[in-house]
């Protein structure tokens, strides 16, 4: 299924359904609402706030106790190394739950949240949000399906490094972010890969920005990715799952 055939995240209103949720660190799709769901009125507990491109959500060293969601728009999180140096470890779409949940207390945050164009994130303290789990067991529920998903694609990810060489681990990926994040394409392609960038795709798949650009250009030219301007569009999904499904 295209990304954009799919249902939102949990935010879509001030009435918030079980947390179908993605959460530090990892992409994973949310599962798709059960009529009949219990629906809970979060709106006095959360602090709404906007941020501008390219501002800190949250950065390491913080010992801030917050749980947050993203309502509109995107948010990279990312790891520091050496030199300042930055690298993506995940692309955030709305619905999806970040903050590092179950960091002991005290503990400082290890990553960086930064918004990727405009993005309003609701944030809720970690003690609030760990009683309405305490209370709600159909929640605590959903928050452990959602950290199952997580670890399950950490493992796949693990594997696709120890397995699969650059090309396939690019295509997983691509794939991956068209789920999450892909537009319809106007233009006669399949899916839009509108705001993902070629250093996004080389931090997710561990290799440089200028590999990445020519297999980039060895897919557009076997007519697997097109471009309109600065976006990427994937224009044959089957021949990028048959390129992703090779192992070393």
């Amino acid at each position: 299924m295209h990304g954009f055939n799919r249902p939102l995240g949990p935010i879509g209103s001030n009435v918030v359904a079980p947390i179908q949720t993605t959460s530090s660190g990892m992409l994973v799709t949310a599962n798709k609402l059960v009529p009949g769901q219990e629906a809970i009125d979060f709106k006095g507990y959360f602090k709404v706030e906007s941020f501008p491109h390219n501002s800190v959500i949250y950065r390491p060293g913080d010992t801030t106790d917050r749980v947050y969601l993203l309502k509109t728009g995107r948010v990279r999180l990312m790891r520091l190394g050496k030199n300042s140096s930055r690298s993506v470890v995940s692309i955030l779409r709305p619905g999806d739950l970040f903050g590092e949940l179950f960091r002991p207390e005290g503990t400082p945050v290890e990553e960086m949240a930064i918004a990727s164009g405009e993005a309003e994130v609701w944030s809720i303290e970690g003690r609030d949000f760990r009683a309405q789990l305490e209370a709600r067991p159909a929640l605590a529920v959903d928050v452990v399906r959602a950290y199952a998903e997580r670890v399950r694609a950490l493992r796949k990810r693990v594997l696709g490094l120890t397995f699969k060489e650059v090309p396939a681990r690019l295509a997983d990926t691509l794939l991956t972010l068209a789920e999450a994040h892909g537009e319809r394409c106007p233009h006669g392609g399949e899916t839009d890969l509108r705001g993902i960038t070629q250093q996004d795709l080389a931090d997710l798949v561990g290799a440089s920005r200028s590999f990445v650009s020519t297999l980039i250009n060895e897919m557009k030219r076997d007519g697997v990715l097109g471009n309109v301007g600065r976006i990427l569009c994937i224009r044959d999904q089957k021949a990028l799952r048959k390129i992703a499904s090779k192992e070393k």
